[in-house]
């Protein structure tokens, strides 16, 4: 298969930790003009970033790393890893403690949550809400929240956690508990991936936010 410029970059970069143009060009045959304007838009795009390395008494060299972003490029076991993690725990009759886990990882995010909102200086809807979406789109969420009419909708269109959702439902009742928690209210979710539906939609009487 061949690969295009941003797959060799970042494949030398990853080989090297890091790489200067001179290098690239040095390991490339492509033009100078070329490699620089790619390294550029990987650096905009956020796959990498610049750094200055010493190299003796001159200047230092600018040299490009990898982000996390852009190591997420590359081939990763973490999910199967974690499905035989879980499906270990629940051979092994560890369900309590696999609750635990989670429980404790959706109480993070909340209080990362209500963190973000108590540092707002206008605790208005909007800001609020515009904070969450933000958070979500952070954590993979693909999220939509809206006003619509008299109901405030929150419709996340990917499951950032599929292959824990096909071994246990338990992250999305935590999530439901999550937005109910913040917002001050029960949701109702009306449409859920797991089901076949395109998206995880949420929907709560706008009156009753807290």
């Amino acid at each position: 298969m061949i690969k295009d410029t941003k797959e060799i970059l970042l494949e030398l970069i990853k080989r090297a930790g890091e790489l200067t143009l001179n290098e690239a060009i040095e390991q490339t045959d492509l033009a100078r003009t070329t490699l620089k304007e790619h390294l550029i838009h990987l650096e905009r795009d956020g796959y990498v970033s610049r750094t200055y390395v010493r190299h003796g008494r001159g200047r230092p060299r600018l040299a490009f790393r990898l982000t996390e972003q852009g190591k997420a490029e590359f081939p990763s076991q973490d999910d199967r890893l974690l499905l035989e993690l879980l499906q270990f725990m629940k051979d092994k009759e560890q369900q309590a403690h696999l609750q635990e886990f989670f429980k404790r990882f959706w109480n993070k995010r909340l209080k990362e949550a209500r963190h973000r909102m108590n540092q707002l200086s206008d605790q208005s809807l909007e800001n609020r809400l515009h904070t969450l979406k933000i958070m979500l789109e952070e954590e993979g969420f693909m999220p939509n929240v809206h006003v619509e009419a008299d109901k405030l909708v929150i419709r996340e269109c990917n499951c950032p956690f599929p292959q824990t959702v096909k071994e246990t439902r338990l992250p999305c009742k935590l999530e439901a508990q999550f937005l109910a928690s913040l917002l001050g209210a029960k949701l109702d979710r009306v449409s859920y991936i797991p089901d076949g539906n395109i998206a995880c939609t949420y929907q709560l009487d706008v009156n009753k936010v807290k």
